[in-house]
């Protein structure tokens, strides 16, 4: 190999470690609010929001906080030591996912006048 590949792969991995140790910051971020609305929605009563409502926005928060954490850190450490195992891991939730969200958004312009009387 020569020092342009070594050079290339190198800087694809810092980006990738970076960018992954930021989308697990934020993970946990998330999951941090989401705990706190939970412990908390008596307190946030002030809010012109029903409790329940409140307690599902908080159980949604904690699990998307959650993966975005468990997929931003298999990612981080994957890059960090070229385990093949984490990115291949990593490599199916972001596909599994993107999958997912190609699948709502189908299901949502299938159903969208459902959608935005809902809404």
């Amino acid at each position: 190999m020569n020092s342009v590949q070594v050079c290339c792969g190198e800087f694809i991995r810092i980006i990738l470690f970076v960018l992954n140790f930021i989308f697990w910051a934020a993970g946990g971020v998330i999951l941090g609010v989401g705990i706190y609305v939970k412990v908390s929605v008596d307190q946030l009563s002030k809010i012109d929001v029903s409790h329940d409502t409140l307690q599902t926005s908080a159980l949604f928060l904690i699990v998307l906080g959650c993966v975005v954490f468990v997929v931003g850190l298999l990612g981080c450490c994957g890059s960090l030591t070229q385990n093949r195992c984490m990115l291949l891991l990593y490599f199916t939730l972001v596909t599994l996912i993107f999958l997912g969200e190609i699948a709502l958004a189908i299901a949502v312009y299938a159903n969208k006048n459902s959608v935005t009387t809902s809404i």
